[in-house]
């Protein structure tokens, strides 16, 4: 499978959900933006507001967002997975999107072997992008962003 191959459709958390649980017949005509993060992330002072303001500009213009907390190397499995830990590191970074808490299985089924890690995928669920732990992450997503959630693209137009 190359990079660009991977169905959204493999979004199935064993962990459960923050804010609120995903279905992916509901993603079906919006661009997706999947991303994958640690508490390493959370702590970032580069990164998490980069994307909290690519997510803030986006969201309004149709983009679903969807984060994936996946455990840190060496992590015990089940802090990983403590959804009340996670919560509450969601709610305190003012993430109001859905969020998924994997085990560890989404990250090695989307091929993502650190974070943070972004896949973009177009209205027909298609993957268009990956940005792997890239400091410049913005300037990568967003000329994307701005062409899947332009009124020509979310009236029926596709992506190159």
């Amino acid at each position: 499978m190359s990079s660009l191959d991977v169905p959204l459709t493999l979004l199935d958390p064993r962990g459960g959900w923050i804010n609120a649980p995903v279905h992916v017949h509901d993603l079906h005509g919006r661009p997706v933006l999947l991303y994958f993060w640690t508490e390493r992330f959370a702590s970032s002072q580069s990164q998490l507001p980069r994307l909290q303001a690519l997510v803030r500009e986006f969201l309004p213009r149709g983009l679903q967002v969807i984060g994936v907390h996946v455990p840190m190397k060496g992590q015990d499995a089940r802090q990983a997975m403590n959804t009340n830990d996670i919560e509450a590191t969601v709610k305190r970074l003012g993430f109001h999107h859905p969020v998924a808490v994997d085990d560890g299985s989404m990250a090695q089924a989307y091929g993502v072997q650190g974070t943070p890690a972004y896949l973009v995928f177009d209205e027909s669920l298609k993957l268009r992008l990956r940005v792997l732990g890239d400091e410049s992450m913005e300037e990568a997503l967003r000329p994307l962003l701005e062409r899947l959630t332009s009124a020509e693209s979310t009236s029926g137009a596709s992506a190159p």
